[in-house]
């Protein structure tokens, strides 16, 4: 089958997004299948383009067995609601042009969100060319998330953004959820549950148990330190100003917190940490996926924080089963769908989220219980083996494609 897979986010960006993005074109390429992706040019999660692609309007690349376009959009350093509208609308319209000028008669047409902009571009493509199917991928329940974090609050565009998400859960032939809590609110919004199906995030297994590299390991003076890992963006979602206030208050000087990546968030929290004369914080900058397994080689867990709003209990972040195939024990600050799946794998700990004393409480306890850290490690890789392994979970992606045509 023909296929138009649309994410603003694609690689060589790094991120949960992109990760799921390659794999599920990777696998669909592997099967058969004609894809085409459809993207921006590089530039997350600093907002400059990358090299090579600046200047360009649009970009069509072969890669490895699939292809690529790639099309201009609007990027600002600067983080605010113009600019940040101005980035999702630029690329709906230049996606749109793009598919028009290009469009190969696709069987799927599969959007992945948010940003919830995105979908507007399947809405078109629906629109132009009715006999194909257009699936929804509903990776975050955009625009409650924005609202709840405080990003949406122009009660104008909070009432087009919910016109536009009942538009695409309505115009859409089926959509994908990541998780069951997602299905279940979109149901509470009216819509068929035969109509949604549930694919969660995975782990491509690539993020595997390494020997600690110990060139990296000198270089951050790391040496008989406990290490705590979060790799990942370095965003609003995360709430790191937690983090810092935790490691102020840390008096054991073996342990460190090791901040992994780049975000919009990146200049505040070193700004605070300077500041606060924050000493065991390290962080690394931007670094590329090859690479992040190094670093979780350097660690003795694996942190995940999360706001403590309600829209983040039916999110489950993916780093939990990359952490998990890396071996590493997790301490998670999520309720809700992740909080069970740890519970399931029995690979880690949860804290309070936004709770600094119980992060700090946790954090010493997984360094002065090593002998249950070791009984972690190894159960979450066999957990994700056997229910999160993302080739498998791309697998289950075709097979609602072949569905879906099939009932045509």
């Amino acid at each position: 089958m023909k296929i138009l897979y649309i994410s603003q986010y694609f690689y060589p960006e790094v991120g949960a997004t992109t990760n799921r993005a390659l794999a599920n074109a990777r696998y669909l390429a592997s099967k058969g299948h004609d894809i085409t992706v459809l993207t921006e040019m590089p530039n997350h999660p600093k907002g400059v383009i990358f090299d090579g692609y600046r200047g360009k309007l649009f970009v069509k690349e072969e890669f490895e067995n699939f292809k690529i376009n790639r099309v201009w959009i609007y990027t600002n350093q600067k983080k605010n609601f113009i600019t940040r509208i101005l980035f999702y609308m630029s690329f709906s319209i230049l996606a749109t042009v793009s598919s028009l000028f290009n469009w190969k008669k696709y069987d799927i047409v599969y959007v992945t969100s948010p940003p919830l902009f995105v979908g507007i571009i399947g809405i078109n493509l629906k629109f132009f060319f009715p006999s194909s199917r257009f699936i929804f991928e509903v990776r975050d329940l955009w625009p409650d998330a924005a609202i709840e974090m405080g990003e949406l609050k122009n009660k104008a565009f909070r009432k087009f953004s919910y016109k536009l998400e009942n538009s695409l859960y309505t115009k859409a032939d089926h959509i994908v959820a990541v998780t069951n809590r997602f299905k279940s609110k979109i149901i509470e919004k009216g819509f068929n549950e035969n109509k949604i199906s549930v694919i969660r995030n995975g782990s491509d297994l690539s993020f595997q148990n390494k020997k600690i590299n110990p060139d990296l390991q000198s270089k951050h003076k790391l040496q008989n330190k406990f290490v705590v890992i979060y790799a990942g963006i370095l965003g609003i979602a995360q709430n790191l100003t937690t983090v810092l206030r935790a490691a102020q208050q840390i008096t054991d000087p073996d342990i460190v917190i090791l901040l992994v990546g780049a975000g919009p968030e990146e200049a505040k929290l070193k700004k605070i940490a300077n500041e606060q004369k924050i000493r065991n914080v390290i962080f690394t900058g931007e670094i590329s996926k090859k690479h992040v397994s190094d670093y979780l080689s350097l660690a003795d867990c694996g942190l995940i924080p999360l706001k403590n709003i309600s829209v983040f209990e039916r999110t489950i972040p993916s780093k939990l089963f990359d952490y998990m195939s890396a071996d590493l024990p997790i301490l998670l600050g999520v309720k809700g769908e992740a909080k069970e799946i740890l519970a399931q794998s029995e690979a880690g700990i949860c804290f309070k989220p936004d709770d600094i004393t119980d992060l700090v409480e946790k954090i010493t306890y997984m360094k002065n219980n090593r002998d249950e850290l070791q009984k972690m490690r190894g159960k979450g890789r066999k957990f994700v083996e056997e229910n999160f392994d993302r080739e498998k979970l791309a697998a289950k992606l075709d097979d609602v494609f072949t569905e879906l045509l099939d009932d045509e």
